[in-house]
């Protein structure tokens, strides 16, 4: 229970296992404790969890390239995701539906 003077008690959680996806492993990566993965620089790696507060859950991902730098065709779709992701972000509008 999370609690403070100015709040009610609420109830938190987590509302999704944190997990690593590695390059081409599309979501949801969680090895057995027997195996090892270890990064290296290049590798594209997504970081995800979430958190569950008073009955709302939320989840946040970030993706990040090992090194900071990427090249060739894994430079091009890092780029392309992101110029999609400002795309759909200036479509956002005041009262908008989906």
């Amino acid at each position: 229970m999370f609690s403070n003077k100015k709040s009610k008690k609420l109830e938190r959680g987590i509302s999704f296992p944190c997990t690593m996806s590695i390059n081409e492993i599309a979501g949801h990566f969680s090895p057995c404790a027997d195996d090892s993965v270890a990064l290296k620089n290049g590798d594209l790696v997504k970081i995800e969890c979430g958190a569950h507060i008073d009955g709302f859950s939320s989840n946040a991902a970030h993706t990040i390239v090992v090194g900071g730098k990427s090249e060739g065709k894994q430079a091009e779709v890092v780029l392309a995701a992101w110029n999609a992701f400002q795309a759909a972000t200036r479509s956002i509008k005041v009262g908008g539906l989906n």
